[in-house]
């Protein structure tokens, strides 16, 4: 059977346009032919697929083709759009089923993405191990407490955040909701994380450098992928003098706290805030004939996902979703003459269609 996928390259990042372009409200239609009464829901997608690639065009874009074929014969015939500008919303004006047919009409929003905007986020599903603290002999004792504080904060914040879901360590079992993880829970670490979370492993240094103090807060995450993420947020204050000495100078303990730990937190959200505009990322493993990755709704896939091979030179290796999970994902390639063993062990990323 001869059949057409159109993709939306539409959330890849910024697209340069020219200086003070205007977004463009615009008007269009799509068309799908349902194939089977399973193929109901996926050709109302293709209609409105159809729809906003006749938006996009129309506010200005490029079309890359690519035919599949098989002893002579047409088996796939895709396109991937380029658009000059990006869809930055869209609304379905209306949808009928007209004897087997689909007939979209869409209102799209085509312009150029605001600079610093996030296209679409994901959700980031977070197993954490015990903050690891050190605190130099050579500091004062009070700088103990003060790590540990800073350790609870950091739990507290990356409960808080609204793109992050946090588990404790525990077995690959129904996630262990945010409301009944505490602190001491949280430092006492079990088992492994679940499939599919990232990994995040914290540290806390508290140290002397000459006659100022130094407080490191250290993240390392380890993505589904395998990817691992370092960021280090240094803070330096002078040491406190103590007494009518301190008061004095300016150089009192309260002042040196108020200095390691100021605008740490918000350092942290910003990268958990960069972290949700990157894509769900994760490692194809072949079951059979199936393919699938340790994703699923809990890290923000949904049926409209879209999955890509992570590598540049390979322009159509795409995968549609077949079956969602709670925490994984069943994948087909969108190219029929591919064979599923030659996905196994790829490193994937996924993004919204929008469809």
């Amino acid at each position: 059977m001869l059949w057409r996928l159109t993709l939306l390259m539409l959330t890849l990042g910024p697209v340069p346009v020219a200086a003070g372009e205007a977004a463009l409200w615009i008007e269009a239609q799509g068309f799908a032919h349902v194939a089977s009464t399973a193929d109901r829901d996926a050709a109302r997608r293709r209609a409105i697929g159809e729809a906003l690639v006749s938006a996009a065009l129309a506010g200005g874009a490029s079309l890359r083709g690519h035919t599949v074929m098989d002893k002579g014969r047409i088996t796939a015939d895709l396109s991937i759009l380029r658009p000059t500008g990006r869809v930055l919303s869209h609304r379905v004006l209306s949808a009928e089923l007209v004897e087997g047919q689909w007939r979209v009409r869409v209102a799209a929003q085509v312009g150029p993405m605001p600079a610093g905007a996030c296209a679409a986020r994901r959700r980031l599903t977070i197993s954490a191990t015990p903050p690891l603290v050190r605190v130099a002999p050579d500091v004062a004792a009070w700088a103990e407490p003060l790590a540990q504080r800073v350790a609870h904060d950091l739990v507290d914040t990356l409960r808080r955040h609204p793109d992050a879901d946090l588990d404790s360590l525990a077995p690959a079992t129904p996630a262990v909701g945010a409301a009944t993880l505490d602190y001491a829970a949280l430092t006492r670490g079990r088992a492994t994380p679940a499939a599919g979370d990232h990994r995040l492993r914290p540290s806390i240094t508290v140290e002397r450098t000459g006659r100022q103090l130094r407080l490191t807060l250290t993240v390392m995450l380890r993505g589904p992928d395998g990817r691992e993420i370092a960021r280090s947020f240094l803070r330096e204050t002078a040491q406190p003098s103590g007494g009518v000495i301190g008061l004095v100078s300016g150089q009192s303990r309260s002042r040196a706290e108020a200095g390691l730990t100021g605008g740490l937190m918000d350092d942290l959200r910003a990268m958990l805030d960069g972290l949700a505009c990157e894509p769900a990322q994760g490692r194809i493993v072949q079951r059979g004939e199936a393919l699938s990755v340790p994703l699923g709704r809990r890290h923000g896939l949904t049926r409209a996902s879209l999955a890509f091979v992570d590598d540049p030179n390979d322009r159509f290796g795409l995968l549609e979703v077949v079956e969602l999970g709670q925490a994984d994902v069943t994948l087909r390639p969108l190219d029929p003459t591919r064979a599923a063993q030659g996905f196994d062990g790829l490193r994937v990323y996924f993004l919204e269609a929008g469809l």
